[in-house]
């Protein structure tokens, strides 16, 4: 706050702009408060490890901000970005200093190098310190091009033990959370499993945040959290009952119940860190987030007894599944979709098509024993005519048929 007329000090300001930082969830900033030659304005500490630091001036002074850049890149060449930035000169004699920068929109910033090296080119941006806050987060992305989901996943891991720790330190509610997930006497394996249940409740979160944009009955999470635990839980009974997704709500709002009988803080701890990670990632979501998060974070699976398909596996099964099908297949049917909708790619599906039965009666799905097939083999490119195309499931396996094996040079 200005004094007697004159300027608020430079430093003072930083100390502010470190405190709004984070207000706005980057939890790791700190401000020198003396100007001493050398050292940063401003450092921000990344999840990853990796830092940010931010050169500060009044927009008169501008001109003497460019060396200044240029000496921090030489002097911490280990620096993920520096940063500079130029506050509005009003704020110098504001009577509140921390309210009219709160209140800016025209604070200006630009990234002027990382590890050690200028930027070839300069993106000057402006706006309030929430956009500062948005673009230091986004920044590893900008500057070396960093992997979406590693980017999300060290984001969301920081969520995770934040939560975490918040109900480990009430030891009744943290067994009970463990025991929804497994089991177990290792006071090891238990905190494996209230990360692991801390981890279900940030995708149940984010699954909701990306439902609520396409189903107008469904709330945001901001306007179910307005009614605490409870409200979260209202939401998410009623996506299970009138939409579907139970396996991705059903467990976590098992969490969520036992949530509901710790103390408010606690309760507000576990949400506010899961809930300001989803945000933090909300940018950075690529179609496959959720599933490659539980990848990357899940180093704990095999304690409980779960193995998750990989990536690549999965991606390669869904195209060998999919492909070749005609675009107007009702894939809302739950029976087998009708032979005409067969793919016709000879590569898609190398099998044999049975008649189609009537759509009434699954208990016709199968033609009676002896029904010839209608299929053409891929490997052979002539009509099917092996009988053990329509024989019913035996117990021992039925020999190599033409519809069914493609040739091979070894024995299977």
């Amino acid at each position: 706050m200005a004094r007697n007329g004159e300027p608020v000090r430079e430093e003072a300001v930083n100390a502010l702009l470190a405190e709004l930082l984070r207000e706005e969830g980057l939890a790791r900033v700190r401000a020198e408060r003396r100007s001493r030659g050398g050292v940063p304005d401003v450092r921000v500490d990344l999840n990853s490890g990796d830092f940010l630091l931010l050169e500060c001036k009044w927009e008169s002074a501008a001109n003497t901000l460019e060396a200044q850049l240029d000496e921090r890149l030489e002097t911490f060449p280990e620096a993920l970005g520096v940063l500079g930035v130029l506050y509005p000169d009003r704020i110098q004699r504001a009577s509140d200093t921390l309210a009219e920068l709160r209140a800016a929109r025209d604070i200006r910033w630009w990234a002027h190098g990382s590890r050690g090296k200028p930027l070839p080119e300069r993106r000057p941006r402006g706006g309030s310190v929430a956009d500062l806050a948005g673009q230091l987060r986004a920044l590893p992305l900008e500057l070396e091009g960093a992997d979406r989901v590693a980017a999300a996943a060290a984001i969301v891991g920081h969520g995770v033990e934040r939560a975490a720790g918040a109900i480990a330190k009430h030891a009744r509610i943290a067994l009970r959370v463990a025991d929804l997930i497994a089991r177990t006497d290792h006071e090891k394996d238990r905190a494996a499993a209230i990360r692991i249940g801390c981890l279900v409740l940030f995708n149940a979160l984010a699954f909701q945040d990306r439902l609520a944009v396409v189903r107008g009955d469904v709330p945001t999470v901001d306007e179910a959290r307005r009614d605490g635990v409870p409200g979260l839980r209202a939401a998410w009974r009623h996506i299970c009952e009138r939409i579907d997704y139970v396996p991705v709500f059903e467990l976590a709002a098992g969490i969520l119940d036992v949530l509901a009988d710790a103390p408010e803080e606690a309760r507000a701890r576990v949400t506010d860190a899961l809930v300001e990670a989803m945000e933090e990632t909300r940018m950075l979501e690529g179609h496959d987030l959720s599933g490659r998060l539980f990848h990357t974070l899940l180093t704990d699976a095999k304690f409980t007894g779960a193995y998750y398909t990989s990536v690549p596996a999965a991606t390669l099964l869904a195209r060998l599944v999919f492909e070749g099908w005609p675009r107007d297949v009702d894939w809302r049917d739950h029976e087998f979709p009708h032979r005409s909708t067969w793919p016709t790619s000879p590569a898609a599906r190398a099998r044999c098509s049975w008649p189609s039965p009537p759509r009434s009666s699954a208990a016709t799905a199968r033609p009676a024993e002896g029904t010839p097939p209608t299929c053409t083999s891929t490997w052979s490119n002539r009509p099917c005519t092996a009988t053990t195309c329509s024989s019913p499931p035996s117990t021992s396996p039925p020999p190599a048929s033409p519809c069914s094996t493609p040739p091979s040079s070894s024995t299977a």
